[in-house]
């Protein structure tokens, strides 16, 4: 893997002319044409056209003429894991837009692709987090478009004030954080290929309804989400 792509290496004598690739049904993926002289052929499987592959075991198939003559397999599997979710003000030394007058309610997630293949994430939905109260929503979606590299941790920020308590410029309404106590805020990444990783954070509500003290308890990853074919989860 190089970045999105699949390159697969040809021995320098081989006459192939073209290499197909064989998804886990048993369908062909895509085929790649040899140009004269080529070594090697690739194939982009994610991108902003792109829709994802499906995870699981590949075939490559060397082929001249109509003929096959070479094959290899390869696992391609993204294992995501959201490791960390990260308020602002406990992190004041991390990459915020400090132009911004809420930048210390801004939130940001850690993911970490512990496989040998990459993802694309593409949404970020928070659940029962504080802004969603203010705006009396239970989930809301925030669009993304970030590469998940295999073996590397990536860290993602959200554009709206997550920890925001209080509506601005008269929008919205406070949340009531004296009647609350402790509750969980969840956070799902939505990508392309792989399942959706899941964290739950929980927060402790405290102070008077128009003073809100925010206090992070615990939190941890909960268990993935699996992806379906139109993207929605299972």
């Amino acid at each position: 893997m190089t970045g999105t792509d699949l390159v697969v290496e040809l021995a320098s004598d081989s006459n192939a002319d073209s290499v197909n690739l064989i998804n886990p049904n048993g369908e062909m993926n895509s085929l790649q044409r040899v140009h004269e002289g080529a070594t090697q052929v690739t194939f982009q499987l994610l991108g902003e056209a792109e829709d994802g592959y499906t995870p699981g075991e590949y075939r490559v198939v060397a082929v001249a003429g109509d003929e096959p003559i070479g094959k290899t397999t390869i696992s391609l599997e993204p294992e995501l894991t959201i490791t960390d979710v990260m308020w602002a003000q406990n992190h004041p030394d991390m990459d915020w837009d400090k132009d911004r007058s809420t930048w210390q309610q801004l939130a940001a997630f850690s993911i970490e692709n512990t496989g040998n293949a990459p993802s694309f994430l593409t949404m970020s939905r928070w659940t029962d987090a504080p802004l969603c109260r203010v705006k009396s929503q239970e989930t809301m979606e925030f669009g993304h478009n970030t590469l998940l590299p295999a073996g590397e941790t990536t860290t993602v920020y959200s554009s709206a004030p997550i920890y925001q308590t209080e509506g601005r410029l008269g929008m919205g309404a406070h949340v009531n954080c004296s009647d609350l106590g402790t509750a969980p805020l969840t956070v799902t990444g939505a990508v392309q290929a792989g399942a959706n990783p899941s964290y739950s954070q929980t927060i402790e509500y405290g102070g008077t309804n128009n003073s809100c003290e925010l206090t992070i308890v615990d939190g941890g990853p909960t268990d993935s989400t699996q992806k379906t074919s139109n993207g929605e989860d299972a």
